[in-house]
């Protein structure tokens, strides 16, 4: 004796790349963040570039037009401009999806190292708020540009370029010492040297009234 309902069973999935997702099993939702949630989109992004299988994602989505989420390593706004500028039939061909996923993250994909990080790298604390730097303490090249270690350090404090020379400043008896807040340049020294002329100025004046008024 049977039991049929007359229903379809349901025919399993034949398998393909989407079994060897690393999204797999995973939260659906961290694959679909707002595209103004950039750490959503970022870490989404960072289990794609590890994925087996991201370039048949991108693919797949690509070819059916998806327009939400991250698929492949692609940002909504991504595929957006690969929707652009090809047809969706350029999408049958592999080579034209790995040209065009890898031209749209080669940035991502091949990130270059920013002044922070080397400041985040060569740099270690010291005793007493001070701060050293790892390595030859003489000029280095960047990207074109030399620097020191302290003209580093006043760059990315003061977010522009030091005038002149940047030194220690007097109460700092720390000699490699590259915190920020211990080293000035030319102009920040001359700021420096006429406010406390200016406060000597006020004391002495200060002083001289005391004095008569004593005296009176």
């Amino acid at each position: 004796m049977t039991h049929h309902t007359g229903a379809v069973p349901e025919t399993k999935r034949k398998k393909d790349w989407r079994d060897q997702a690393a999204c797999r099993g995973a939260d659906n939702d961290a694959w679909f963040p707002k595209p103004t949630n950039t750490p959503g989109v970022r870490a989404a992004k960072e289990s794609c570039f590890s994925c087996p299988v991201m370039l048949d994602c991108a693919q797949y989505a690509l070819r059916t037009r998806q327009f939400e989420g991250v698929w492949g390593g692609l940002s909504e706004g991504q595929r957006t401009t690969l929707y652009k500028r090809h047809r969706t039939a350029d999408f049958d061909d592999r080579t034209v999806v790995r040209n065009a996923v890898y031209r749209a993250l080669h940035d991502e994909l091949n990130p270059t190292p920013t002044l922070r990080d080397l400041w985040d790298d060569r740099t270690y604390p010291l005793p007493g708020g001070h701060i050293g730097w790892r390595g030859d303490s003489g000029n280095f090249s960047w990207h074109g540009h030399v620097y020191t270690p302290k003209q580093l350090a006043f760059i990315l404090d003061r977010g522009h370029k030091a005038v002149g020379i940047v030194r220690r400043l007097p109460e700092c008896p720390v000699v490699e010492c590259v915190n920020p807040r211990h080293i000035a340049d030319n102009a920040e020294r001359w700021q420096r040297k006429q406010a406390e002329e200016r406060a000597a100025a006020q004391a002495a004046a200060r002083a001289q009234y005391e004095a008569e008024e004593l005296a009176s």
